[in-house]
């Protein structure tokens, strides 16, 4: 059984390394220690996954060998333990640990002990926005745990910035690789109407392709549209009526959409990316996630975090319920008899009656 790359030290092992040389730095081998630190969620992203799709064709079963950990929750520190077991049937066991900023001073330690003896078996992937902050009196875990990795002489620090690539760019490939074509100048402009953080840009491609629909092309006029802080605002008041189950502020919120005049299945996409945003928080919230790491990660106001906490927390639709009665309703839009309208009005009702029908399953295209 071969363990990570023994012979490999790395051209600048303990040292920093770019996104752009990361695929060239891993050609060369797998250290046991990869540390992939930046602001540009979307970008870590990338790294991470740059790093993972080089270790599974190494992993066997994958299921045996793939281990996912927060450095955040109580359980934290057994991300080591995981390290420290041989795989199963395999090269390598590979160990994610995500929210590295976030981390318990029991996890800190834990890994500044691993990191003075990494195994030959594993390899580790932790990521974060950054190293977490010195609190008055407390340890610089940051300083401590550069130093393991200088003094161990193998593994990779890895910090991105924002230059790595120009939002307008990163805007164009995030919708090519969603099937969607975004020009240019339509890219310049979304940056124009939603500021230059790839995380937001994401978002709201994200939204945009959820908007334009079966359209390949994400045009000028999508773009003002989506991205319309009025109209936001109105889908937000709609979405959180939901959550919250508030009857008055859901249907407020649905007559002032219907009265502008937007087709309904474009409000309907919209409500989707929406809904995603709070299943994401859901799921956070579930998994003990602290509420300012949410913010970071999930596009909700902290007023309507706040909102519809006690929801998400334990009265929120299953996820594949949700999005199956949702992908229903869409169908429906198009050929029910009673029009896309009224079908936009039942599944707000029916959400808001905290039942989902359960709809047939969705059809199997050969």
């Amino acid at each position: 059984m071969r363990g990570a790359d023994e012979g490999y030290t790395g051209a600048r092992s303990g040292g920093h390394v770019s996104l752009r040389s990361l695929a060239e730095e891993l050609k060369q081998g797998l250290e046991p220690v990869y540390i992939v630190l930046g602001e540009a969620h979307p970008l870590v992203d990338q790294a991470v996954e740059q790093i993972v799709a080089q270790v599974t064709p190494r992993l066997g079963p994958v299921a045996f060998n793939h281990s996912r950990h927060r450095a955040s929750e109580p359980e934290g520190p057994a991300a080591f333990s995981a390290a420290r077991t041989l795989p199963m049937m395999a090269d390598l066991r590979l160990i994610e640990i995500r929210e590295l900023s976030e981390g318990t001073a029991a996890f800190y330690t834990a890994f500044i002990d691993y990191l003075r003896s990494p195994s030959a078996g594993s390899i580790v992937v932790a990521s974060g926005s950054r190293f977490p902050k010195v609190e008055k009196g407390g340890s610089n875990w940051g300083a401590r745990i550069k130093s393991a990795l200088k003094k161990a002489g193998r593994g990779q620090l890895i910090q991105i910035g924002k230059s790595e690539v120009s939002p307008a760019a990163f805007a164009s490939s995030a919708a090519r690789a969603r099937g969607k074509e975004l020009g240019r100048s339509e890219a310049a402009l979304l940056v124009e109407a939603v500021g230059d953080d790839l995380g937001l840009i994401e978002q709201e491609i994200e939204k945009l392709c959820l908007y334009v629909g079966d359209a390949t092309v994400i045009d000028a006029a999508a773009i003002a549209a989506a991205t319309s802080l009025v109209a936001e605002a109105v889908i937000w008041d709609l979405t959180t009526g939901l959550a919250a189950r508030d009857t008055g502020l859901t249907l407020a919120a649905l007559h002032r959409l219907q009265e502008g005049g937007d087709d309904p299945r474009k409000l309907l996409g919209m409500i989707t990316w929406q809904v995603r945003e709070l299943l994401r928080a859901s799921v956070m919230i579930r998994s003990g996630v602290p509420d300012r790491e949410i913010s970071k990660q999930v596009r909700l106001r902290p007023g309507i975090l706040r909102r519809v906490r006690p929801f998400l927390a334990s009265d929120f639709p299953d996820a594949a319920d949700l999005m199956r009665r949702i992908a229903t309703a869409n169908r429906q839009m198009n050929g029910h008899r009673a029009g896309a309208s009224a079908v936009l009005e039942g599944l707000v009702l029916e959400l808001l009656s905290g039942g989902l029908r359960r709809p047939p399953p969705l059809p199997v295209v050969p």
